[in-house]
């Protein structure tokens, strides 16, 4: 009799440790550093599982985000002061509040998302694409975008 991925991931767990709930939950353990839910515990879990731990490819696209958004900021400030324009109507209108407002609407909105994402990881967006694959698309996006932004930067 063959046993499913689930079962041996519980049979593997069930170790005497005591009662669970006697010690405090770790700090960490909320933010995924040193998760334990990574595997659906009831086949009817499958439309509404979230995991506190995520594999490193999806850490690695998600922290490639953050500090892409960030490098866009600088760039475009960069571009901007040698003479060049935003085309994107909602960051034009941002950007000519301040500097601290456009950083802070730009890493807001970017953070958001990532969060969003990583806590959807497993799902399937409109049952065709990981969400997962869709955190990769948009790393390698953001790449494409600072390759761009550079050469923009070298040709002026």
């Amino acid at each position: 009799m063959e046993i499913s991925q689930h079962e041996m991931y519980w049979q593997e767990r069930r170790y005497d440790t005591g009662d669970r709930r006697q010690r405090p939950t770790r700090t960490l353990h909320h933010y995924g550093i040193a998760g334990r839910r990574s595997l659906l515990r009831r086949k009817t879990d499958l439309g509404l599982m979230n995991t506190d731990h995520f594999d490193k490819p999806v850490w690695f696209a998600a922290l490639a985000i953050i500090v892409f958004s960030v490098l866009d900021f600088i760039l475009t400030t960069i571009i901007l002061d040698l003479g060049g324009r935003e085309l994107n109507v909602l960051m034009n209108f941002v950007i000519s509040e301040s500097n601290t407002v456009f950083f802070s609407a730009k890493y807001g909105l970017t953070a958001l998302a990532v969060l969003i994402l990583l806590a959807h990881h497993q799902h399937d967006f409109f049952r065709t694409i990981k969400v997962k694959t869709i955190l990769y698309m948009l790393a390698m996006g953001y790449f494409c975008l600072f390759v761009y932004e550079i050469l923009i930067i070298v040709s002026i």
